[in-house]
């Protein structure tokens, strides 16, 4: 489905992971996994824009780094999250109590040790300062199999302008030709 259809795309038929892509984006959560779907809202739609035709030749799936589960979470899966209203720009959240991003930081790396299994590498586009932080802890213990993608800074307009997302298309298709690093 292109951008253009005016309906949210869904995950692939057979699950998230079915289709074997060498690169799974990891994009911030949003509210609209109360709805079942990310893809509902607009931080996730402007990515899709430009990285449509990546995910349908089967290059690259998509997934969140979400403080609901607190983890990563493959994109499809995030129906049996509904219950959550934690707001996903909650670096105040992690602020407050750092003791927190700790345990975001120790289950991303569990959960990217378990989809490396699955992908060759992962790729991070994230605008919220703490899943940056928590992606970076998990990256600097699986060199050469997690890259950040962006944006330059960590605020809405980075992530939305058109010169982050092409450099974002940029690096997943890089990496998708890359053999995964021995880690």
């Amino acid at each position: 489905m292109t951008p253009v259809d005016g309906a949210a795309p869904r995950p692939p038929i057979g699950g998230p992971g079915a289709r074997g892509a060498p690169v799974l984006l990891i994009l911030p959560c949003n509210s609209c996994v109360r709805l079942g779907n990310y893809m509902l809202c607009s931080n996730w739609r402007i990515v899709w824009r430009s990285i449509w035709d990546l995910h349908l030749s089967g290059l690259v799936d998509l997934a969140a780094i979400d403080s609901c589960k607190p983890g990563i979470v493959l994109w499809g899966e995030e129906s049996r999250l509904t219950w959550c209203n934690l707001h996903p720009g909650s670096d105040l959240y992690y602020r407050r109590e750092p003791w927190r991003l700790d345990v975001l930081a120790a289950r991303v790396l569990e959960d990217a040790r378990r989809l490396l299994e699955t992908y060759r590498h992962i790729v991070y586009y994230v605008n919220v300062k703490a899943y940056r932080e928590a992606l970076a802890r998990a990256s600097e213990k699986l060199p050469g199999r997690i890259h950040d993608a962006g944006p330059p800074r960590p605020s809405p307009l980075s992530y939305r302008s058109r010169e982050s997302r092409a450099h974002l298309r940029r690096v997943l298709q890089r990496v998708a030709s890359s053999p995964a690093a021995h880690s």
